[in-house]
């Protein structure tokens, strides 16, 4: 914060509804210079909305990827070289966004910091955003990129023959990049990201963020960037098949997820949280380890652990028990799976209330 905007905050702090007109006043500066300080204010998270609303730092820094997933669902079991009659959807989803989306939906405040393409999937995305009162202000169109996508294609028994991906748009997320809303993020409570972004970029985070660091894996050419700082990281939260990625570049032999696990907790990994639809939840720290098994038939995969990630900081913020925010994410996780589309649409606070004690007979 510069010295004229610490001034404009103090004075905001005495009368959150002062006119620019009265500040420009006061401070003997042009009302235009005003408003250049206000804004930079909001861009920093100092205030928040119309009013001038002080910032509690209770919003959090959601970094990571926007897909536009284009799946083709074939009636019968594949054939290749040949022509499948069945499906296409086309689902807006990525790591980031689908955490950034169950925030909203449990009313937890959150910037969204991503590229986009200048494309139509871009637009899209922003459309999407809106309705869903997604914060995209540090969000940035890169021209003449395509909005990250990733097609493939789904046998009729469910299982995924073959995918193509084009993210380099992701590349464009630079430590630069990320320094023009540091500041912001180190006024959030908590921040958190997906391996979707380039290596240099998590070591950016690992060095100046400030706040906890939350960290959501999501594939194997690119799990293995968290490893050089991994200590950095309050929360990871991966997969039973993921966490060996993590530590491919080791060159050990890991063969129980156990020995993974103690491993990268030895490491200085504060908290490590692993889930699959398949397996259930198990979680370890330094003075808890938790699991549960999963028993519950699932329609769609795809966004479970991004719920899962939303739900748990949604725990953690309104000062839940550590092992029962751990049972809301997994409640979460678990009607996202039973869901035909990514992220449920009708979750909500109350919503996982009623799922948590269906699940769990508590309330």
């Amino acid at each position: 914060m510069t010295k004229r905007e610490e001034e404009i905050l103090n004075i905001i702090q005495k009368n959150p509804f002062i006119s620019q007109e009265e500040l420009a006043y006061i401070l003997g500066i042009s009302r235009a210079g005003v408003a250049s300080h206000i804004h930079n204010l909001l861009n920093k998270g100092y205030i928040i909305g119309k009013g001038y609303v002080l910032s509690d730092r209770q919003f959090v820094s959601v970094i990571g990827g926007v897909n536009i997933d284009i799946m083709g669902i074939s009636n019968n079991p594949v054939v290749l070289d040949n022509s499948n009659p069945g499906k296409i959807a086309h689902t807006l989803g990525g790591a980031g966004w689908n955490i950034a989306l169950t925030l909203a939906k449990l009313n937890v405040g959150n910037h969204f910091i991503t590229v986009y393409g200048d494309d139509i999937h871009g637009k899209n995305f922003l459309d999407v955003s809106k309705k869903n009162e997604i914060n995209t202000q540090c969000c940035e169109l890169i021209p003449k990129e395509n909005t990250s996508t990733y097609t493939y294609i789904v046998d009729s028994n469910g299982d995924r023959v073959v995918g193509v991906d084009d993210m380099e748009i992701y590349d464009r997320i630079t430590p630069e990049f990320i320094e023009k809303y540091l500041t912001k993020i180190n006024n959030s409570q908590i921040c958190v990201f997906d391996t979707n972004i380039p290596e240099k970029t998590i070591q950016f985070l690992y060095d100046k963020v400030k706040v906890p660091l939350i960290v959501k894996t999501v594939s194997q050419n690119k799990n293995m960037r968290l490893l050089k700082g991994i200590e950095n990281i309050d929360f990871l939260i991966t997969t039973s098949r993921e966490i060996f990625q993590i530590l491919e570049p080791l060159k050990k032999k890991f063969t129980k997820v156990d020995q993974a696990v103690n491993y990268l907790y030895e490491c200085g990994v504060k908290n490590i949280l692993l889930f699959t639809v398949q397996d259930g939840l198990y979680f370890k720290s330094k003075t808890e380890s938790f699991t549960i098994q999963n028993k519950f038939k699932i329609k769609n995969a795809t966004g479970a652990n991004a719920c899962l990630t939303g739900a748990l900081i949604w725990g953690l913020k309104n000062h839940l028990p550590l092992k029962t925010s751990l049972k809301y994410a997994y409640a979460a996780a678990i009607n996202s799976a039973e869901s035909e589309e990514v992220i449920n649409p009708n979750l909500s606070a109350h919503y996982l209330g009623d799922i948590y004690t269906t699940i769990f007979g508590e309330s």
